[in-house]
């Protein structure tokens, strides 16, 4: 099996306009009690991965007994698919927001949309009322096909925020 281009990524760095889009977003589906996610797109160049574009995704906030979520329509992610294909484009990460703390949950480890080895997958705490440093955040990496939590000190030096030139 080929190894996927965000594997051999050693460094991401972040537009810090996508920063201020994302916690926007976040925040916007936090002040009515919901999660939310949005999608970080971009280019690999080696070991570098540049975030360069946000993507709200059309989705439907879950609120149940068993807790907070959203819900992605296969026909959305279909779309999105297609969408990066023409633009060459990649799907370097996927972000959303919890209520209070941040981790990966059973549940995002199962429906996760970065199924790629090396993608990215971040969870904002407080409904998106954080920091905009996503080196705050939780940052999980999938790794051998497991969601591995990065430590504070290997997300300071993984992720780095401005427009690399």
């Amino acid at each position: 099996m080929a190894l996927s281009a965000l594997a051999s990524v050693e460094r991401v760095t972040i537009d810090p306009e996508v920063l201020r889009l994302t916690l926007s977003s976040l925040r916007e589906y936090g002040k009515n009690g919901f999660e939310g996610l949005v999608l970080w797109l971009g280019e690999v160049h080696g070991s570098v991965a540049s975030v360069s574009r946000v993507i709200v995704p059309d989705q439907k906030p879950i609120s149940n007994e068993s807790g907070l979520g959203y819900f992605v329509e296969g026909s959305t992610l279909f779309k999105l698919n297609r969408a990066l294909a023409l633009s060459g484009l990649r799907l370097i990460a996927q972000v959303h927001s919890h209520p209070t703390e941040a981790y990966h949950s059973e549940a995002d480890d199962r429906f996760a949309i970065v199924t790629a080895e090396g993608g990215l997958s971040l969870v904002v705490p407080n409904f998106g009322n954080a920091p905009l440093d996503p080196r705050l955040w939780a940052i999980y990496r999938l790794t051998c096909g497991e969601w591995r939590e990065l430590d504070a000190k290997e997300s300071q030096t993984f992720i780095s925020i401005g427009i690399e030139k």
